[in-house]
């Protein structure tokens, strides 16, 4: 059964600290330009490669998974959606069907696959389907599969970007 799911908060949280990086330090986002970079897609890699970390899924020889940095990893690569959905202007409402995925390690590799991508399609329609209609469901589909739920990761979002705001390098 299909769910709609509404991350337009994300795109707003991050437009506003956007503007915070701008006016504090000068540091000037592409937003609605309708480009994604190869940095927006390497930022969203490294912060995938760091859940993949803290799932350890990979390390057979140590299960010892802390909860709350994968929830914050997790959130990490929410805002990278959101500063990419900001830059092709797409909206982030998903209509996809919630699953557990069973193979996470093959969720992350397609994960990766297809953001590699998302810059070398030739219309920007393209990659604004491909971001709602399968990277976005794909990665919610990995939170659940993961233990965590939306509303988890919606709070673990706002602690750290509450943190960013503080942070002393953001100031």
């Amino acid at each position: 059964m299909s769910e709609v799911i509404d991350l337009n908060y994300i795109k707003k949280e991050q437009e506003r600290f956007a503007k915070h990086l701008e006016t504090r330090k000068g540091i000037k986002y592409q937003e609605g330009n309708l480009k994604i970079t190869e940095g927006q897609i390497l930022h969203l890699q490294s912060e995938l490669f760091e859940v993949l970390n803290e799932t350890k899924i990979h390390k057979e020889y140590d299960n010892d998974v802390d909860r709350n940095k994968l929830l914050e990893e997790l959130s990490d690569c929410l805002s990278c959606i959101g500063n990419i959905a900001n830059s092709i202007d797409v909206d982030l409402i998903i209509n996809t069907e919630i699953r557990q995925v069973s193979d996470l390690i093959k969720q992350f590799r397609e994960l990766i696959y297809d953001t590699s991508r998302l810059d070398k399609v030739p219309k920007i329609g393209v990659s604004r389907r491909k971001l709602k209609e399968i990277i976005v469901p794909n990665f919610i589909n990995m939170v659940y599969s993961l233990g965590f739920n939306l509303d988890e990761l919606r709070e673990a979002y706002f602690i750290k970007m509450k943190k960013n705001y503080l942070n002393p390098k953001f100031k």
